[in-house]
């Protein structure tokens, strides 16, 4: 099965034409120097991401850089290149694997671009219409549902634009969730190209809109017209509360240590933590809900300080690998590229090399294999729900995966957007290809998680209740997820 979709990809690359959109007045790059960058992506992604073949074997990847290595017959500009290039950096299937266009394709859709004049939000697979700045005011399209784009499903669209970018494993939840406000209008700009109008048919409404494209002046201006300029608002980063005599509430929406010193009071994960767990045993709390659904990730140990408070300490990780120390990228025409991954130290003291030339890291005091380095004072062990969605990733992932494999906690929300069996993050170094200059950020640190195999492989956490917010919930800002467990608890 997992070859047979290999395959697929595969086709689904081949079927691509490059030049046949429209991506504006770009200049085009010689066709033997965009074959000299595809040559360097390939070596990067070969011979330094970690975890380049975790979920795609290597054939089927040498297969699809081949069918386009064939397709590059022309000179093309920076967007047709990338169309071509996105998808084999997609292949990696590792969210951490990301990739940025040059500065030349900001400026341009910021200034020249026509763009779908829509602000959207996928709740689960269906698109709604979140904020109108098309010139269109015959009638609300605020909270209508899209039923199709130019005769295409909204599904049938991430289906292709969602080869633009990767995510975790076979994860395909992060595909929709990523395509929020304005990014649905620019990726569709990626793959699509400008179109001449969009002919967009809404669930209530009996007749196709037709909707003419602008520019992000434009639609900006509609927008900050129509619902006024957005605000600045400060949200916390790390939330203590006590919902009533025996259940208590615990926000953690970021592992970032830099986030956390800047916009919490008490500066440190460590100190927010003791005092909120003080707290949950002198009010005798007996459920405690956890969410994690907006965290993203951030600084390595923190996902396993928060789990020493449920759970006992275990090797969390089977190995943390780096594939090579070093790689050379050439291409034979262009410089050289060098891409490393430790510090002289680091190399030397925490890790030891592999008889493939790997390095893994040592079981060892320090970040080491083990969940946590030390045993907290107020351990709980009450009744724990952890609220999840597919913005729970990295850091925030591995600690679900903690606690989902040790049968720790219920789940609550949508399937985590981190897969559940590891991730390829750490490191990452920026890889600028030499012609196009389009920036590839790759990975170098594998973490693969020792966890039960409960769950399909190349999937995240997957809820013992799936809640998806309805379109009032979430443009009110409600927390579903939360809402679901208090009605449960009250029933």
């Amino acid at each position: 099965m997992k070859n047979l979709l290999n395959v697929i990809i595969i086709c689904c690359l081949a079927l691509q034409t490059a030049g046949a959109q429209d991506f504006g007045d770009l200049p085009r790059i010689e066709k033997e120097k965009l074959l000299g960058d595809l040559e360097i992506l390939y070596q990067g992604l070969d011979k330094f991401h970690s975890g380049m073949y975790w979920y795609t074997p290597k054939d089927s990847v040498d297969r699809a850089f081949a069918d386009v290595r064939r397709k590059i017959t022309k000179d093309l500009n920076v967007l047709e290149f990338h169309k071509l290039i996105a998808p084999l950096v997609a292949l990696s299937r590792e969210d951490h694997t990301d990739i940025f266009r040059p500065a030349i394709v900001k400026e341009k859709i910021n200034s020249e671009v026509r763009l779908l004049p829509l602000s959207v939000v996928f709740l689960g697979k269906q698109l709604y219409c979140v904020k109108n700045g098309s010139d269109f005011e015959d009638f609300a399209l605020e909270g209508q549902p899209i039923e199709s784009i130019n005769g295409e499903t909204p599904e049938h669209i991430v289906g292709n634009i969602g080869n633009l970018f990767a995510s975790d494993g076979f994860i395909k939840a992060v595909k929709y969730s990523d395509l929020e406000g304005l990014s649905f209008s620019v990726y569709h700009f990626y793959y699509y190209g400008q179109v001449d109008q969009f002919e967009i048919k809404f669930k209530g409404i009996s007749e196709p809109v037709i909707l003419q494209p602008l520019t992000v002046k434009a639609i900006t201006r509609h927008l900050n017209d129509r619902y006024g300029k957005p605000k600045n608002t400060e949200e916390e980063v790390l939330e203590y509360k006590i919902l009533n005599d025996s259940v208590a509430y615990l926000g953690i929406h970021t592992f970032g240590n830099g986030e956390i010193r800047a916009h919490s009071k008490e500066k440190k994960l460590s100190v927010f933590l003791r005092n909120s767990f003080k707290s949950i045993r002198e009010n005798d709390i007996q459920t405690l809900i956890v969410d994690v659904s907006q965290n993203t990730g951030g600084s390595e140990g923190n996902e396993g300080l928060l789990y020493s408070y449920f759970g006992d300490n275990y090797q969390k990780y089977k190995k943390v690998r780096v594939k090579a120390q070093k790689a050379v990228l050439d291409n034979g025409t262009d410089k050289p590229i060098t891409l490393k991954a430790f510090g002289f130290f680091e190399r030397l003291l925490t890790n030891r090399k592999m008889e493939d030339g790997s390095l893994e890291r040592r079981a060892a005091p320090g970040k080491g294999l083990m969940a946590y380095k030390k045993e907290p004072d107020y351990k709980f062990r009450g009744k724990t729900y952890v609220l999840i969605s597919p913005a729970t990733y990295s850091g925030g992932s591995e600690f679900s995966n903690m606690m989902y494999s040790q049968g720790l906690a219920t789940f609550v929300g949508q399937e985590t957007g981190g897969g559940y069996y590891g991730n390829t993050s750490g490191y990452g170094r920026a890889l600028v290809l030499p012609n196009s200059k389009i920036k590839v950020s790759v990975p170098a640190l594998q973490f693969v998680m020792n966890v039960k195999p409960t769950l399909p492989f190349g999937r995240g956490v997957i809820p013992h209740y799936e809640v998806i917010p309805t379109f009032d919930a979430y443009v009110n800002g409600e927390n579903v997820c939360l809402n679901y467990v208090l009605e449960r608890l009250e029933n």
